[in-house]
């Protein structure tokens, strides 16, 4: 029998049930932080080391002996619970629940916690469920490790521009040393924080236009008129064919439009907009503000720049490149605070990618390389020479090719009646990436 106990925050947290099992048990797996507290005697104990080795000298002495693995908090958020069922069937482990950090915490600060967003960045260096978490949600609470304390998660958000939410930090819950803290963003990146923490992100304003579907123009910044005009958004969407978890890049954004909606339909996506006029870009960022669709990352840079760097590279804030990070697996535990400032990966190929503008062939030819297989390219063309461009290389490379041709009228007021003004045709090119060579 594996018995997997959640032993809360403190000693207070721990049954009679619980300790009576601990006690009873022939071998007593977990972290050696929670082995040492309980003073679990060397024969009897199973240091947390890695998870596979872990999961079968734990399934080794299961099959004749009683073992219980101790956990933080509840095992199943973000815990060890749920790192054991890659290894055991769901019949083989008995789970004991516990109070959680995040439990605890929303208590102290009196936030519901219903509808709240959870997630964990201890030892991962991907920050887009963050930005999906802020988009879509107006409470997150985020697990932290030494890379993303609150004062460099708090850096995070204001280096994206983030407005309209504040900070609750709450250090050493349970402990002696459990300090509680509400605070703006530009203050909370200013301090240092216990080693034990855990943040929640609560919305205090809400954004002045709703991110939705069909976005008014009008309510848009953008120059001149230069964006993608609804009804051509709304058909690029739908042959974009976008799952929640699509990587998206929109390049030659313009207004930022066709993110901005991309971002309403992604619940844990990530979406990147291109854009390489400066003026352009601070229209993204405007109107990223006024929808709140955080998730956006606005990069400023030539499509050629991008394709040639940020495939391969992290692309930091001001334009400057580094070697991607790696990604580890996340547990319901507080580690050390360090200055360590996150940055954007590109790392990841894009399993969708919107040419809105400068589809040239050698363009052309680099999405096709970067685009994950299986994933969709969607280009706009008002241009004849455009289309054939595009259809020259999707040529060459023997992908499957569907044309539209997009012609829309709006009414417009004319002697007392209305009479249709069409707007300029629009070819959509729409193709996918064969899954694999074969």
């Amino acid at each position: 029998m594996i018995h997997v106990l959640g032993l809360g925050l403190c000693r207070a947290h721990h049954s009679p049930d619980t300790l009576s099992l601990i006690r009873s048990a022939d071998l007593v797996a977990g972290g050696s932080r929670l082995l040492n507290e309980l003073g679990i005697e060397e024969d009897r104990r199973l240091p947390l080391t890695a998870l596979d080795e872990f999961a079968a000298g734990i399934r080794d002495r299961a099959q004749r002996e009683n073992v219980c693995v101790l956990a933080d908090g509840d095992p199943l958020l973000y815990g060890i619970g749920a790192s054991l069922l890659r290894f055991f069937a769901p019949h083989e482990l008995t789970f004991h629940p516990n109070v959680s950090a995040l439990q605890t915490a929303c208590a102290r600060f009196s936030l519901p916690w219903h509808d709240c967003r959870v997630l964990s960045l201890h030892g991962r260096d991907d920050q887009a469920p963050l930005f999906a978490a802020l988009t879509h949600g107006s409470l997150a609470a985020l697990y932290t490790d030494h890379n993303h304390s609150p004062d460099a998660i708090a850096r995070l958000l204001l280096e994206r521009g983030v407005t309209g939410w504040r900070m609750h930090v709450a250090e050493a819950l349970g402990g002696p040393e459990e300090q509680l803290t509400t605070i703006t963003l530009p203050e909370a990146a200013q301090r240092s924080w216990h080693t034990l923490n855990i943040i929640l992100l609560e919305r205090t304003q809400a954004p002045t236009l709703t991110l939705e579907l069909g976005l008014d123009e009008n309510a848009l910044a953008h120059a001149d008129g230069l964006m993608t005009k609804q009804p051509v958004r709304a058909f690029a969407l739908s042959l974009l064919r976008l799952p929640p978890d699509a990587t998206l890049w929109d390049l030659g954004a313009g207004s930022g439009a066709v993110s901005l909606e991309a971002a309403r339909l992604l619940g844990k996506g990530r979406v990147v907009a291109v854009e390489r006029q400066a003026e352009r870009v601070r229209h993204i960022k405007k109107n990223v503000a006024r929808t709140g669709a955080w998730l956006v990352e606005v990069v400023h840079a030539s499509l050629e720049e991008f394709l040639e760097n940020g495939s391969s590279r992290t692309y930091g804030t001001h334009g400057t490149y580094s070697k991607a990070g790696t990604t580890q697996i996340g547990r319901e535990t507080c580690l050390e605070h360090t200055s360590h400032r996150p940055h954007t990966s590109y790392s990841s190929l894009p399993t969708h990618i919107f040419l809105g503008g400068g589809a040239s062939d050698p363009v052309l030819a680099r999405c096709a390389d970067l685009l994950a297989p299986g994933g969709r390219l969607v280009v706009a063309a008002v241009l004849l020479s455009t289309l054939e461009t595009a259809r020259a290389v999707l040529g060459r490379l023997g992908w499957p090719l569907t044309v539209h041709q997009l012609i829309h009228h709006a009414s417009s007021p004319l002697g007392g009646d209305l009479r249709l003004v069409p707007s300029n045709p629009v070819f959509l090119l729409e193709t996918q990436k064969p899954s694999s060579d074969t």
